[in-house]
């Protein structure tokens, strides 16, 4: 299932900081090309079970995790829970991406320990490929870029806006259609950054992804050579939809009234 995640066409997923049941079926149903699951800033990775990558399934929809760090028991409890792949946090060097690859396999090749709790994934299936998606988020991880990206193994280079911003000049970019159009503060080091992750994930044969929040930023990522990018969160849209349909219910100008 994860094949499709590997193709060089735009790739659209949606972000979900919970796990709830009803919102991962709601958000598969859509037949986004993936849906991840944050257990880094979300829902921790002890409360995940083989249930929300089951229902992805069932959609066709790849299941994936960012973990809270780069760590083979975390990369492992989420691969072992049916997820299709898992997006690592805070690479800055080659070293590091080494050791997030080597968590995806099992004896001498990696550190991956066997222990599968679902029976729908059969990881010793040679379709078996779990997606390696390591985050670039830091002025370092730009600095060592081209190496990272040249580590084999690696599917995915997707920047988180957000932390790279603040690691760069203290700003986050968590709008990266500020940093498009120019009205970021650190646009410019912004623009800079995102091309060098998008040229070095060309010249190793890797996919650039960008954390965007909506379809008309996941357009201007598109424009600017990123192949991957989440278009939605479960949260800002929950919010956004209540608050569209209060305010209009509040447009009609009704005042309170003791009768």
């Amino acid at each position: 299932m994860t094949e499709s995640l590997r193709r060089s066409s735009p790739i659209h997923g949606f972000w979900l900081a919970t796990a709830h049941p009803a919102i991962v079926e709601a958000a598969a149903s859509l037949k986004p090309d993936f849906v991840c699951l944050d257990a880094q800033h979300g829902t921790h990775l002890s409360q995940l079970t083989t249930q929300a990558f089951t229902t992805m399934a069932l959609y066709g929809v790849p299941g994936l995790v960012r973990v809270a760090r780069n760590d083979p028991s975390d990369i492992g409890r989420a691969l072992d829970l049916g997820a299709g792949g898992v997006m690592v946090p805070m690479i800055e060097t080659a070293d590091q991406a080494e050791a997030a690859v080597a968590s995806f396999k099992y004896g001498s090749e990696g550190s991956r320990s066997y222990g599968m709790q679902t029976s729908r994934v059969d990881p010793m299936s040679p379709d078996y490929t779990p997606l390696c998606a390591l985050q670039i988020e830091t002025a370092a991880a730009i600095d060592n870029i081209d190496d990272i990206a040249a580590i084999e193994g690696v599917d995915w280079l997707y920047v988180g806006p957000a932390d790279l911003g603040l690691n760069l000049g203290g700003v986050p970019a968590p709008d990266v259609i500020s940093v498009f159009d120019g009205t970021h503060s650190l646009a410019g080091e912004l623009l800079d950054a995102f091309g060098a992750v998008v040229t070095a994930a060309a010249n190793h044969g890797t996919l650039a992804g960008l954390h965007c929040g909506s379809g008309e930023s996941s357009l201007l990522a598109q424009e600017h050579g990123f192949t991957i990018a989440s278009v939605a969160g479960d949260l800002s849209e929950i919010q956004a939809g209540m608050n569209r349909q209060l305010s209009e219910a509040r447009s009609g100008g009704w005042q309170d009234s003791d009768h």
